[in-house]
């Protein structure tokens, strides 16, 4: 499981765009293309600055009525696939 300490950041290649209910991960650079459900579009929006994976279960906790055990999971889940993808770097 991923370290909920560790301090992560959108990439700045990564432009997060939401029309309507659709919501994407632009790659400026390569122009790769990520669709996002709107909870996922959420949680990366708040790595736009420098933040711990901890930080972010408590914001979405408090945000989504959801099990905290389950949030981490998925969270964890979410991050680990976003920084394989290049969406997240380390901060």
């Amino acid at each position: 499981m991923l370290d909920l300490r560790k301090i992560y950041q959108l990439n700045e290649k990564i432009v997060l765009r939401k029309i309507d209910n659709k919501c994407w991960a632009l790659n400026i650079e390569n122009g790769n293309q990520y669709r996002l459900n709107e909870v996922a579009y959420f949680i990366l929006d708040l790595f736009r600055e420098p933040v711990s994976v901890e930080a972010i279960v408590s914001v979405v906790g408090n945000e989504y009525a959801v099990d905290r055990e389950r949030l981490i999971a998925d969270c964890s889940s979410m991050v680990q696939y976003a920084v394989d993808k290049n969406i997240l770097k380390e901060g």
